[in-house]
């Protein structure tokens, strides 16, 4: 797998494939420009306290075939959260995700991060990638729909130091 950090040459592309993957989402377009150039968005970053954002795309056949996020958040400068990571439906089903997520938990603990976080949903959809997490050790805790949400929204740890992560 070819994984490059995401560059304003592969921006336009990977945010086609953001809108591909999340079309009910558009935060992903804005994090997708702020990593590329933070400080034409500090006011979301502040929005949002962010330290930083980062995204790295897996370049197939010379096309953007998948996208993973590293958010860092300002208040818990010891872990960091996985955001928008997705293939293409093309790329998957090849253990091309499992090495992208392998990846980034090797970028994570190379950050001397005691932990990575990702938050999801139940929704079937989303099944082969909850048990990939799962399968990477990636511990959940279920909260509370809102109201007017059909689904449950999991948040999964996974603790990078070799200790269990407290609750989120």
């Amino acid at each position: 797998m070819n994984l490059v950090p995401l560059m304003p040459d592969t921006l336009v592309e990977t945010q086609q494939l953001a809108a591909e993957l999340f079309p009910w989402e558009h935060e992903h377009q804005i994090a997708l420009n702020a990593a590329v150039a933070p400080g034409s968005h500090t006011a979301f970053l502040r929005d949002r306290g962010l330290a930083s954002v980062r995204f790295w795309t897996s370049i197939q056949s010379g096309q953007v075939a998948g996208l993973a996020g590293l958010y860092n958040y300002t208040a818990q400068p010891e872990e960091t959260w996985l955001a928008w990571y997705g293939l293409q439906t093309d790329a998957r089903g090849r253990g091309k995700g499992s090495e992208l997520l392998d990846w980034v938990i090797a970028e994570a603990r190379a950050e001397q991060k005691r932990v990575l976080r990702l938050w999801t949903t139940n929704e079937d959809e989303y099944a082969k990638a909850i048990t990939l997490y799962r399968a990477r050790g990636f511990r959940s805790e279920d909260w509370t729909a809102l109201p007017g949400e059909t689904w449950q929204t999991l948040v999964l740890s996974l603790g990078l130091d070799g200790q269990e992560p407290t609750s989120w």
